[in-house]
This record gives structure tokens, C-alpha cells and sequence, in this order.
């Protein structure tokens, strides 16, 4: 059911829009998005149907995904002109989402509780090995600073960003526990073994494998929570890289940049191997491989002179 509704609403969104390769692709990729996301939505609890919907609503103006692509042509306008492709600042100014005051409020205080809980269990742990202080103190700072941590990750990860999806609640509350017990873990053990008390390091070190494979698990299980926009706007960048197939005199420059440029090279290395040190020889060679990257560059990206 959930599958049926999301095929028919991005049929629904892509109606009367051209159709092209490009378009096709892309149409396709938002499809498996839309799956992941509703698969994400579901898993939380809601309803297929309604998982379904605000999947589709969350991608936005379908239009405006392919107004984004490079060649696109004008709707109703087959083989038209196509509009002008936007810089980047430009679509994430478009899809910028503002952050909460109230979250920024509340991790900036998480964070100072962070900071003074890690700095107090490393002194207490100090005081402890010197018989000044019990291990009650530097325990509950170390468990504070675990919290504080889990807190501010989870938190982060629940919000939702100009290029990502919210995560989970779940799956948010699991990798922020995920990172407290590695901290709580660490910091503990360095307490134990400031006061002598061994006999907790197994107890730490589980502290530290669950943290660690909790974490693989939720990296292992992870999906894809781009937005479409960004999705579109990455595939717009990958194709950038084919200048070379695109201007075959691009190409043939190159090549002779690539010769003249380790021709010089070789003869410098001998040159001053032989009339200097050996030792200073890898410097002509590493300033000509600099050299050389730069000209690449300069060949895939620079303005084409066709």
C-alpha cells in the first residue's frame, strides 16, 4: 500500500513536466529517496498513507528540482531555452532552514556542562590519586559529561538542516547514547585507574564495546536523508568532472603540459642529485607535482574556450 501511494503521488508531482532522459533519472532516484523516507517515517510509527504523503510533501516544488538541472528546457515549451542554472549559495539560500533559537539556547548550555563536568572528573580523578577526595564525585561528573554528550548529539541529529531530513527520534536518542557511553566509559576508566580500583575496568570496558557496536549498527542500518533539492544539486556538480570527453583539445593540451612538465622535472631531480644532495632532490619533484595538479585543475575546471 505504502509503495502504491508513493508511486502515485510522484506521478501525480512529475505530471505535465517534459519528458527526457535526465528528467527520467532524476525521477527515478527521488523514487527511491521517497521509499527510504517513508520506510524512516513508518519505522517511527506513522500511518503508510499518511508516511507516504508527508514524504511527498517534504520534497517540495517538483518543478523547481528540475528547473535545477543543467539543459533543463521550459515547460510547455519543448526544446525552449532553458532558464539560467542557479549558484549554489542561491538554492540553499531557497532551501534554508532556520535554526530554533530555543535549540541553540539549550545546547549552548549543554555544552558548557559538557565542558565543566569533563574538567571536573579530570581533576577530581587528580584529587582521588592522592587520597584528597572520594570516587563519588569524579563518578557522577563522568556520568554527567556521558549525558550532556548524548544529549547534544541526539538533539543535533533530530533537527532538521537546509540538506537533511530530520533523523528518527529513535535513531537519534540510540546515537547519542551510543556517544555517552563512549565517554562515560573512557572518562570512568581513567578514574578507576587513578584510584586504584581495577576491579571496574570490565565494567567500563562494556561501557565502551556497547557504545562502539551500537554505533556500527546504526552506521551499518543507516539510509539516505538528503533532501531531493540536494540530491539534484549534487548530481548537477558530479557532472563536472567530463571536460576532457567534452573538448578533445582540452584533452591534447594536457598531454603536453603532462610531458613538458615531467620532462623538467626528471631533468631537476638529476640536476640537483648530482650537483647538490639526493636528499634535496624530492623537492624539485614535489613542487612539480603541485605544479601539475594545478594545471589539471585548471583543465577540468577553468573557462572552456569552445
Amino acid at each position: 500500500m505504502t509503495n502504491t501511494s508513493v508511486h502515485r503521488l510522484l506521478d501525480d508531482a512529475f505530471a505535465g513536466l517534459p519528458v527526457n532522459p535526465d528528467v527520467q533519472d532524476l525521477k527515478e532516484e527521488i523514487r527511491a529517496n521517497l521509499l527510504d523516507r517513508v520506510a524512516e517515517l513508518t519505522a517511527s510509527g506513522t500511518a503508510p498513507d499518511e508516511a507516504s504523503r508527508r514524504a511527498v510533501d517534504e520534497l517540495g516544488d517538483v518543478r523547481a528540482l528540475v528547473e535545477d538541472m543543467p539543459g533543463a528546457t521550459a515547460y510547455g515549451a519543448p526544446g525552449g531555452a532553458g532558464p539560467a542554472v542557479p549558484s549554489v549559495a542561491e538554492v540553499m539560500a531557497r532551501h534554508r532552514v532556520p535554526r530554533k533559537p530555543s535549540y541553540v539556547a539549550v545546547v549552548v548550555l549543554a555544552s558548557m556542562v559538557l565542558a565543566v563536568s569533563v574538567v571536573g572528573t579530570l581533576v577530581a580523578a587528580v584529587d582521588l590519586a592522592h587520597g584528597s577526595a572520594g570516587p563519588g564525585l569524579p563518578t557522577a561528573a563522568a556520568v554527567v559529561a556521558g549525558a550532556a554528550l548524548g544529549w547534544i548529539v541526539g538533539a543535533s541529529l533530530a533537527q532538521e538542516t537546509t540538506t537533511n531530513h530530520p533523523m528518527p527520534a529513535v535513531r537519534s536518542v540510540l546515537f547519542g547514547t551510543g556517544w555517552g557511553l563512549i565517554l562515560a566509559g573512557c572518562l570512568l576508566a581513567y578514574v578507576h585507574f587513578c584510584g586504584a580500583r581495577h576491579m571496574w575496568f570490565a565494567l567500563d570496558g562494556m561501557a565502551l564495546v556497547a557504545g562502539v557496536v551500537l554505533l556500527s549498527y546504526l552506521a551499518a542500518t543507516a539510509t539516505n536523508r538528503k533532501k531531493q533539492w540536494a540530491v539534484a544539486e549534487a548530481r548537477r556538480h558530479a557532472e563536472a568532472g567530463n571536460r576532457f570527453e567534452e573538448d578533445p583539445n582540452a584533452a591534447a593540451r594536457f598531454g603536453i603540459y603532462t610531458i613538458v612538465v615531467w620532462a623538467v622535472i626528471a631533468a631537476a631531480f638529476l640536476t640537483v642529485g648530482f650537483a647538490a644532495d639526493w636528499r634535496w632532490a624530492l623537492l624539485p619533484v614535489l613542487l612539480g607535482f603541485a605544479a601539475h595538479m594545478l594545471i589539471l585543475a585548471r583543465m577540468l575546471f577553468g573557462t572552456s574556450r569552445s
